[in-house]
């Protein structure tokens, strides 16, 4: 993808393998807002199904690039493996960080038309890859194959959700080197990252603010950021609306900041009462992705909290019916579910535990892997 990172044009940025006329439907919800210059029109929908056009500037994305550039230590001599896609803003920001540092990329994004894990591997140890970025999910799946980094890795940025720390122990032990961060569109992609000093350490390592970013936490905990790297506005159902107040936007996530220090505690939305406890939704996604790892299960799968008259919510356990790949037989789905609810079920409270296996075609997911939770709320709606 070639960019004029510092000329007027305006990009909106879309999937590729979107339908025609899906493309031509969400081009023409963008002509009715106001013209911008030196853009980025970015769609994200994150979890919640809404979908938003972020404007982001290019001055903006190379604001971001910079601190980033600065908290890597990147240089020219650099090589970025690429497998997120240029229309998602982790993708982009590589393309960035490459144009202010120099650094060589290798596109996989462009030449691949799915995620392979066996290939990111292999172009690792062609290309002797010194910096890669990477959503959990993609970890997840070099974890399950036994798939161990080249020596010339010097870091792998995990981003796009929250890293397990079994997770981030058994990618370290491969030699990935992972930094688990913190960000979000609206901010260029990273915010907040783990140190290259962390590796150092044993620990699970704390979420360290990129020097172009400032924060804090409002009133009811929601962080709020002020960068350089912000967005200009949202468009929403042909309308650009500005979020920032004084310069700072408020995120919808809950967390806190201790110095220079991130600490996330997850989307305002994924808190809910189950028997009048309240419930961290983010955590027992966290607890499931360690009771998958612990299993190297490979089925498609999710926690999800569905809405109950007595207790308010309760859990649930949904399944991709034919398996990972499309060919393994619902009776054997259903027995990597099973297997799957006991070891989750033994990590968490009695009033957390799954109440029932919902078996449906797939398992909504972004092009990075990430679950569409309202999505997959809808689909078990319908099939209630």
């Amino acid at each position: 993808m070639r960019i004029d990172w510092r000329g007027d044009s305006t990009e909106t940025l879309l999937n590729p393998r979107l339908a025609a006329q899906e493309a031509v439907a969400l081009r023409e919800e963008l002509r009715v807002l106001p013209e911008l210059r030196g853009h980025f029109w970015i769609g994200t929908s994150g979890s919640t199904g809404t979908m938003k056009w972020v404007a982001l500037s290019k001055t903006a994305v190379l604001a971001a690039a910079e601190g980033a550039n600065r908290h890597l230590e990147s240089g020219s001599k650099d090589v970025w493996l690429k497998a997120l896609p240029s229309f998602h803003v982790g993708g982009l920001a590589i393309l960035a960080r490459a144009e202010l540092s120099g650094a060589r990329v290798v596109d996989l994004s462009e030449r691949a038309s799915k995620w392979e894990p066996r290939v990111f591997h292999d172009e690792c140890q062609r290309e002797q890859v010194t910096l890669a970025s990477l959503v959990p999910a993609q970890l997840y799946d070099l974890i399950q194959g036994d798939l161990r980094a080249p020596r010339s890795l010097r870091a792998t940025v995990i981003g796009g959700g929250a890293l397990e720390p079994s997770l981030y122990l058994a990618a370290r032990g491969l030699g990935w080197k992972p930094l688990p961060s913190y960000g979000l569109t609206e901010c260029g992609s990273q915010v907040a990252t783990a140190t290259l000093g962390s590796l150092e350490g044993e620990g699970f390592p704390e979420l360290c603010l990129l020097p172009h970013v400032e924060a804090r936490a409002e009133a009811q905990g929601l962080l709020e950021l002020r960068s350089a790297a912000l967005l200009t506005g949202y468009g929403i159902q042909g309308r650009f609306v500005e979020p920032k107040r004084n310069g700072w936007f408020t995120t919808e996530d809950v967390g806190s900041v201790e110095g220079r220090f991130l600490r996330v505690q997850g989307r305002r939305s994924a808190f809910v009462k189950i028997g009048g406890e309240s419930v961290d939704l983010a955590r027992l996604e966290r607890l499931f992705e360690e009771a998958r790892l612990e299993l190297r299960s490979t089925l498609d799968a999710a926690v999800v909290a569905i809405p109950d008259a007595r207790l308010g919510h309760h859990v649930e356990l949904a399944f991709a019916r034919g398996g990972a790949d499309g060919g393994d037989s619902e009776a054997i789905a259903q027995a990597a579910a099973e297997a799957l609810r006991g070891r989750y079920d033994s990590k968490v409270q009695p009033f957390e535990r799954i109440r029932a296996l919902r078996p449906v075609a797939r398992i909504p997911r972004s092009a990075l892997g990430k679950l569409l939770r309202a999505e997959l709320s809808a689909v078990l709606g319908r099939e209630a």
